[in-house]
């Protein structure tokens, strides 16, 4: 006849009844996770970043979706060190509370210090008086102010102006642009033509 061996389950060591290296090491786990999830915000931080220079446009949406993907590549690291038993929904929350709180002074912090690149469109170049020229900002770099000049004598500090050319001739068209970091700016000689109306 066997005799059936019944192991009891240890209770939770309180932190009191922990030993000076049990507290120790679990100081260092929890160390090793937060750096990891500091790490992982700073790098979906700066491949946000890349993204918006690269594609030119807002993508705020995407770069959020790279974060909390960020967010879940922690919990396979966290197999790897053999971590992710410990983890309550405690601990989760604030891995996934610091890996968005560096993604984002990541993301910010590389936004605005970095000087733009102006450029700009428009919808016609050319066409006869009175001539009306809706101007698009394509600057890279996130700038926070516009200063356009229109080449006759007209100026505007709106991001995307509409302009009305009544006069006729060759208008040379600069964008200045600017934000924490610096500014720049871009001329465009005779950008736009306007001919005389035509007679009846």
């Amino acid at each position: 006849m066997t005799e059936e061996v019944i192991v009891e389950e240890q209770p939770a060591l309180s932190r009191k009844q922990k030993t000076k290296l049990e507290k120790q090491a679990e100081h260092i786990d929890r160390i090793q996770r937060t750096g990891v999830a500091c790490m992982i915000g700073i790098f979906v931080g700066i491949l946000s970043y890349y993204l918006q220079v690269t594609v030119k446009s807002d993508i705020g949406l995407l770069a959020f979706m790279l974060m909390l993907a960020g967010v879940v590549v922690q919990r396979h690291i966290f197999i790897l060190l053999h971590q992710s038993s410990k983890l309550g929904t405690k601990d989760w929350f604030y891995q996934g509370f610091m890996t968005f709180a560096f993604w984002f002074l990541t993301w910010t912090i590389l936004l605005s210090t970095t000087v733009p690149v102006a450029g700009f469109s428009s919808n016609v170049s050319s066409g006869t008086a009175p001539l009306t020229v809706t101007f698009s900002d394509i600057s890279t770099n996130t700038p926070t102010s516009w200063n356009w000049s229109f080449g006759d004598g007209t100026f505007s500090t709106v991001n995307n102006p509409e302009k009305t050319y009544s006069s006729t001739g060759n208008f040379t068209v600069n964008l200045t642009t600017a934000n924490a970091a610096g500014t720049n700016t871009i001329t465009k000689n005779d950008y736009i033509t306007v001919f005389p109306a035509l007679q009846s």
